[in-house]
């Protein structure tokens, strides 16, 4: 909302400029005296020239930025529809094994669940890459997010196999991309030299946690405590 709210804001002093250009000389005329100095008439004539010069200048970047800014959107709401088709054909594939073999074939050979997993992972990927081009994470904000996501041993898997693949997608496309797929590079290869990922177990429960509290024996109690033994 703030976006469209600046959109407005730029588009209405687009076309507040030219509205004042124009009537500015009618103003002129009425606050004119009744027998003017026209030696002074022309000097301020001649300041006004460059004046509008410079509003018309400044009304014709507005009218350029809100232009701009309405290309950004459509193809925010562009890429963001083909986003929605894309997580629609993913989720069909995953609740169907025969419908993920027609899914781009892994890099290499790998089990069912695994290339399950990678998918998922590569969906993870692909929904950081739409908020670092949407500008909804910053460089900083998404190096974090990568850690994180390079803690686990599928997402390094995954890197490892399909990397090349996304290089030369993201080497083809515009300056964000390349600095994204850059980014991922640099984070994985950080990842594996400060050494193995974490074990699954940290993402599950712990087997020796009963997962209900209310199945977990009672605390020993004062009275239950063995007390001394009596000769």
């Amino acid at each position: 909302m703030r976006k469209v709210r600046m959109g407005l804001a730029y588009g209405l002093l687009a076309l507040a400029l030219p509205g004042l250009i124009v009537s500015t000389p009618f103003v002129l005329a009425l606050l004119a005296p009744a027998s003017p100095d026209w030696g002074k008439l022309s000097d301020i004539s001649q300041t006004y020239g460059a004046v509008s010069v410079v509003l018309s200048a400044l009304a014709l970047a507005g009218v350029a930025l809100s232009l701009l800014y309405q290309v950004r959107m459509a193809r925010t709401s562009s890429e963001q529809a083909i986003r929605e088709s894309h997580l629609q054909l993913a989720a069909l594939a995953l609740r169907d094994p025969a419908l993920l073999q027609a899914w781009s074939p892994p890099a290499a050979p790998v089990s069912l669940k695994r290339h399950q997993q990678h998918l998922i992972t590569s969906l993870a990927l692909g929904e950081l890459l739409q908020r670092f081009r949407i500008g909804h994470l910053s460089v900083e904000k998404l190096a974090v997010k990568l850690d994180g996501h390079f803690r686990g041993e599928i997402a390094r898997e995954q890197w490892e196999r399909e990397g090349a693949g996304w290089r030369r997608t993201m080497e083809a496309g515009d300056r964000r991309d390349r600095a994204f797929v850059r980014l991922v590079d640099e984070r994985h290869r950080a990842a594996t030299a400060a050494g193995p990922a974490a074990p699954l177990l940290e993402f599950q429960d712990r087997p020796d946690r009963p997962e209900n509290p209310a199945l977990s024996p009672p605390a020993a109690t004062p009275s239950d405590a063995p007390g001394p033994s009596h000769r």
